[in-house]
């Protein structure tokens, strides 16, 4: 369902972090095969189990990137968008909203916002390759 490249030092001094990407998600799978590949990427990565709890830590977080699911419990990815967009936007933090819905015709609404949709499944190396660019 994911896959994932062989970690690479590259000589890449991993007490210096690219970033800190914060995560939506409650599958707790899938976090677990972000964090650590964004961590071998050289990200910090910070986690939330759904929208809520991804909008409380918010107010005491700086992430430099937010990904989040369509599909949770509490606050879905869409609600969770239309409060990310009010915080974060106008500072110019991305926001990847993931998810395994087929494309929904409400999908090009939230990508004229500003959110990067990214159907699952996906290839984990794609993700980070994003990420570097829309960081670059």
């Amino acid at each position: 369902m994911f896959k994932l490249r062989p970690a690479r030092a590259e000589g890449r001094n991993m007490s210096q972090s690219k970033g800190i990407i914060f995560i939506m998600d409650d599958d707790l799978a899938l976090q677990t095969v972000l964090e650590y590949a964004l961590r071998n990427a050289g990200y910090e990565v910070i986690l939330a189990r759904d929208g809520q709890e991804g909008l409380r830590l918010l107010e005491t977080l700086s992430p430099n990137l937010v990904i989040s699911d369509i599909m949770m419990p509490n606050m879905d990815g869409v609600e969770t968008f239309q409060h990310l967009k009010e915080r974060l936007q106008s500072d110019g933090i991305p926001i990847i909203i993931m998810t395994a819905l087929n494309r929904k015709p409400w999908f090009a609404d939230l990508e004229a916002e500003g959110a990067v949709i990214l159907q699952k499944p996906f290839e984990v190396d794609r993700l980070i390759d994003m990420i570097g660019t829309m960081l670059a």
